[in-house]
């Protein structure tokens, strides 16, 4: 007859190496550890431990981090013995025999074994001085998570050491499918060059591998694009291997469908100049150029795909803007005559058409060079992302500048309408499969997403419209199954109303000083002694050795080690070598 679980896990655990006994004051929330002299000189801070005690006649195993080491001599604080200290600079036996080292450890997570099945418990009392601390090795974590191996997913090692630390990455559909029957609002924030990008593609990657889940990337800067479409990309291959779908659609690719945004862009254009003074008027008169031109795509004079072209320009103008109602309802008397008459300048009709076909040539793909390749918004979000013929793809949009097509208008505002505009669609998307009783089980990342949702109010009424579609967003989607990644390089900057919705919060290097500290203790609830370990994460550029070292700060339900909401501390595996190698094998 096999041993039963409790006591393979208590014989696994008592093989380990103990560095320590349970001292005073202890608490539930923070258990001090009296250091073993055999173990004064072995590197503690970041390493995981664990220890068995007995609570409500169940074994329970309480794992932490050990996030402080402090010494303390009594004897070498007596005035009289430091003055012979500081003469002599040792006093045997009182300096070093005398030493005490004691470490702080922060409890994550608490299992306990009852009828031969580990179960979730909690620290509820604080076991006696004395008990046995260990230190937790590839064998004690393996034999702990055996029943869940193939569930596990691994990002990094616990901070400091070799020992890998597992991760939960689990899709966002239904929990009788194996999903977590809900999506996860997730945060990485770190200074440029701090990993947060890296460690992103890593958990894209494992939530790339569950089939049913699709993946839809905003993508600023071309990171991504480069990183997933290039020829000898890494990435693409892997995903390749797993059957996981990647499209990649440039903005040149993309084209808008929708005529109010024609309106809101023509609004921000420099078309106006000349025409209507004040932005407020531009859109009043844009309102009203749309109750003019709705007859006429109504009757197909004028086609929103084909206004770009002059003969139906030609026609608007004609039909509105030299309309004598349309000029009464936008204008005064006196202003406009004075319009009418910069209409009947010469060069008018072309000056405005070279304004006009700027915008215009955003709600195109004649004219682009791109062939086939061109897509509406409409048609990207329910055919290429959502259609589930198929294993659920990865969509990335690129929308950095250098991919935005020749002779339109391009900047960042007009960037921000076109992102509102995939949101709104995606977002809708979702509030229609959940009325149709499914989950959407999509994961929607959005690089330097501060950009996007700037914690102060901003005077560019675009980016005031994707911050509240994005605050909206992930105040109601999370149980639609759609999840939102914020990448960030800033803490203080981002919506704080985004902030306080993520489930899943990352933390890299750079946020310890000023105002980012400052947003980064707040959201720990002023722990000092997690601060103080977060603060003695070096810059990976730093390294002696020729390879950096990405650090991270997790807090939330991204491992089975942090159910407690205690951060956890690892350094991130390296995505082309072990990450790999563990995860996909």
């Amino acid at each position: 007859m096999g041993m039963k679980m409790t006591d393979e896990i208590k014989k696994t655990v008592d093989n380990g190496e103990r560095i320590g006994v349970i001292g005073s004051p202890s608490s539930t929330a923070n258990i001090t550890v009296d250091v073993l002299e055999t173990a004064m000189n072995k590197k503690l801070v970041g390493n995981l431990c664990i220890f068995g005690y007995q609570q409500e006649n169940a074994d329970n195993f309480a794992l932490g981090q050990i996030v402080e080491v402090s010494m303390r001599n009594v004897w070498a604080e007596d005035p009289t013995m430091r003055g012979l200290i500081r003469q002599r600079g040792s006093v045997p036996p009182i300096t070093e025999k005398q030493d005490v080292h004691v470490a702080d450890m922060m409890t994550s997570a608490v299992f306990s074994v009852n009828n031969d099945k580990i179960g979730q418990s909690m620290l509820g009392t604080v076991p006696s001085t004395g008990t046995n601390v260990k230190l937790i090795d590839e064998t004690i974590m393996d034999r702990l998570f055996l029943d869940y191996k193939n569930k596990l997913f691994y990002l990094g090692k616990v901070y400091g050491t070799n020992i890998r630390m597992p991760m939960w990455l689990n899709n966002f559909g239904s929990v009788e499918t194996g999903g977590a029957g809900e999506a996860y609002h997730i945060g990485i924030f770190g200074k440029t060059g701090s990993g947060k990008s890296r460690l992103a593609e890593m958990m894209m990657l494992g939530y790339a591998k569950h089939k049913e889940m699709s993946i839809l990337i905003l993508d600023p800067q071309s990171q991504f694009s480069l990183d997933l479409g290039g020829e000898d990309s890494k990435i693409k291959t892997l995903l390749a291997k797993i059957g996981k779908p990647v499209k990649i659609f440039h903005i040149k690719n993309v084209v808008l469908d929708s005529p109010t945004l024609f309106r809101d862009i023509l609004a921000r254009s420099n078309f106006w100049e000349g025409l209507v003074r004040s932005e407020e008027y531009r859109i009043k008169a844009g309102d009203i150029m749309w109750e003019y031109l709705r007859p006429l795509m109504v009757s197909k004079q004028v086609d929103l795909f084909h206004m770009y072209k002059k003969e139906q320009f030609k026609i608007i103008w004609d039909k509105i803007f030299s309309n004598e109602t349309y000029l009464g309802r936008v204008y005064s008397k006196s202003y406009a005559k004075e319009y009418k008459e910069a209409l009947d300048a010469e060069g008018a009709f072309e000056s405005y058409y070279e304004r006009w076909v700027r915008v215009a040539k955003l709600f195109t793909w004649e004219e682009r060079g791109v062939g086939n390749t061109a897509i509406t918004v409409n048609k990207l979000i329910n055919e290429e992302f959502l259609d589930t013929t198929g294993p659920m793809p990865i969509v990335v949009v690129d929308l950095s500048k250098e991919g935005a097509p020749e002779g339109v208008l391009w900047d960042e505002r007009i960037q921000a309408l076109i992102i509102n505009r995939v949101l709104e669609k995606l977002t809708q998307a979702a509030e229609d499969y959940y009325k149709s009783k499914k989950l959407l089980n999509s994961l929607v990342i959005i690089d330097e997403a501060h950009r996007l949702a700037q914690r102060e109010r901003t005077e560019e009424a675009e980016f005031e419209l994707v911050k509240q579609t994005l605050i909206d967003a992930v105040r109601t989607t999370r149980k639609y199954g759609l999840g939102w990644m914020f990448i960030s390089q800033t803490l203080s900057s981002l919506s704080r109303d985004i902030i306080d919705q993520l489930r899943v919060q990352i933390f890299g290097f750079g946020l310890a000083w000023g105002l980012e500290r400052n947003a980064l203790r707040e959201l720990i609830g002023g722990q000092e002694e997690v601060m103080g370990l977060y603060q003695s994460f070096r810059d990976p550029q730093t390294f002696l050795n020729d390879k950096p070292k990405w650090q991270f700060m997790a807090k939330g339900p991204i491992s089975p080690l942090s159910f407690a909401e205690a951060p956890l501390f690892f350094d991130a595996l390296d995505l082309f070598g072990d990450f790999l190698t563990v995860n996909f094998k």
